[in-house]
Parts: C-alpha cells; sequence; structure tokens
C-alpha cells in the first residue's frame, strides 16, 4: 500500500515537472516574429521585385499623406502556430501606426498554411472594419492566390487597405465596395486572446490555491511534498514574451511609432 501511494505522488511530481517545462519551452517551438526590414517583408520571397517597389513607394506616399503606416509581411510557415495568434505577436512587436492614434495595419501571407491575415490598429477599426478586411482578403487576395498570382494579390490588397484606411473610396475595388451585405455583421475573435484569457483565470486560481497551502520562494511556490515547482507564472511570462526573440538586430530606417492593436482584422484561407 505503501509503496503505490509513493508511486503515484512519485507520477504527479513526473507529470507536474514535464507540464511545468513544456510551459517554459513551448515559445520555442512556436513560430517567432521576424525583423522589421522596411514596409515589405518578403521572408517568404513570394513578391517580384517590381511589385515590391511599387508597393514600398505607394505606402510611403500613403504615411507622408495621411500618417497611417501599413506593412507586409510574407513567411515560410507559422512553425505550429495559428494566424490570429501570430498575427497580435507581429502586431505587438512592431508596434505600426502613431502612439496616440494607432493609425497602423498588417498584411500577413503565411505560405505553407496558405493563411492570410489583416491586423488593424484601434485607431483603424472605425474604417477598416472586421468585415471590410474580411472582403479584402476573400475578394481581392484569395482569388489571386488560388491562380497563383501572389505578387498581384498582395499588391492590390495593400491599396485596398490603404485606400479604405485613408477615406479614397474611388480607389477601392468593386468587388469590396459591393461586397455581400450580410459580411457586415462578421466578427472575428482571435484564438489567441481566448487561450492567454483561460490560462491567466487557470492560473490566478492555482495560485490562490498553493498560496492557502505552500511556501513562497520568490515567483515560485512549493507545494508540501509532492515536489512540484509551480512555475506557470514564469512559462506565461516566456509565452507573452516570445516574439521577441525573432529579431534579427537588422535596424531599419523604417519604423512602427508604437502604435496599438488589440485584434481587429480578419483571416481568411486560400
Amino acid at each position: 500500500m505503501v509503496k503505490k501511494i509513493f508511486r503515484v505522488l512519485n507520477t504527479r511530481r513526473v507529470a507536474g515537472i514535464f507540464a511545468v517545462f513544456f510551459l517554459i519551452l513551448y515559445p520555442a517551438f512556436a513560430a517567432t516574429v521576424p525583423a522589421l526590414k522596411g514596409r515589405v517583408n518578403d521572408y517568404a520571397k513570394i513578391i517580384r521585385d517590381n511589385d515590391e517597389r511599387e508597393i514600398e513607394e505607394y505606402l510611403e506616399g500613403l504615411e507622408q499623406a495621411s500618417g497611417i503606416q501599413i506593412a507586409v509581411l510574407t513567411v515560410p510557415s507559422l512553425d505550429g502556430d495559428d494566424i490570429s495568434s501570430f498575427g497580435i505577436k507581429v502586431a505587438d512587436k512592431w508596434q505600426l501606426g502613431d502612439k496616440e492614434k494607432d493609425n497602423g495595419a498588417i498584411l500577413i501571407v503565411a505560405y505553407a498554411e496558405h493563411d492570410l491575415r489583416i491586423e488593424v490598429g484601434d485607431g483603424l477599426e472605425g474604417s477598416l472594419t472586421d468585415a471590410k478586411c474580411g472582403l479584402i482578403l476573400r475578394n481581392v487576395i484569395v482569388p489571386e492566390f488560388r491562380d497563383g498570382n501572389y505578387s498581384d494579390g498582395i499588391l492590390k490588397g495593400v491599396k485596398n487597405m490603404g485606400a479604405i484606411a485613408s477615406g479614397d473610396e474611388s480607389a477601392v475595388s468593386q468587388s469590396v465596395r459591393e461586397g455581400e451585405s450580410d459580411s457586415d455583421g462578421e466578427e472575428y475573435i482571435p484564438l489567441f486572446i481566448l487561450i492567454v484569457w483561460l490560462l491567466s483565470a487557470l492560473f490566478c486560481i492555482i495560485k490562490g490555491a498553493i498560496r492557502g497551502r505552500g511556501k513562497k520562494r520568490g515567483r515560485y511556490f512549493y507545494n508540501g511534498n509532492n515536489l512540484v515547482w509551480i512555475a506557470v507564472d514564469a512559462a506565461m511570462r516566456n509565452i507573452m514574451n516570445s516574439s521577441g526573440s525573432g529579431g534579427s538586430g537588422h535596424h531599419s530606417s523604417f519604423s512602427g511609432g508604437g502604435g496599438h492593436f488589440s485584434g481587429g482584422g480578419a483571416s481568411a484561407h486560400w
């Protein structure tokens, strides 16, 4: 009987240690955020040189005229991450848009997964709504991508984003202007936000329970005889800060202005 009890305790201890190490090491396996090199960051190498120059010039002119900052990011793969959570990490690291106006936006392409995402800063959510972002993705970009015209799709998508954000309706594609009316009611809730909320709630419950029985040692808690170090706090910090490990140290003349993003935008698949 005593041996059985010790066997159970050892099993729980091992399981607890593995859980802690998984939470701590998880960021190493998630997609990291590439460095912001310019307005076009084509890490997947799917944009033609002449289109890249045209996009750069268009977005530079847009920023000079309106202050709106839009950037493009293509990546070869998300490495198991989902496009919504990756988009938030990119937005948090790049911080496009003015700090006071939050007028930034990002078009993200994940080549291997065939996923697309438009991430919108808080200040542009009134014009570049979730529904309009969805129309740009589905009606402008996806049809081009399905035909293998990645460069054309990105160029057209960016120009539609800029036209809507700046209020230039004449430059918006007809397929976006006359999009289905029922799309106006669509809401896109990033899975990442829900997961973080659930993990935070779980952490608070565990922390409260352990404080009543265990001894506090720094940011960790030692729980009685089970010999399990509860490192959820440190793991959560690592997960939330994992985007910081993606930088290459490359400095660019183009950089974000401190804009804030709260998950507005839309995703699509081609």
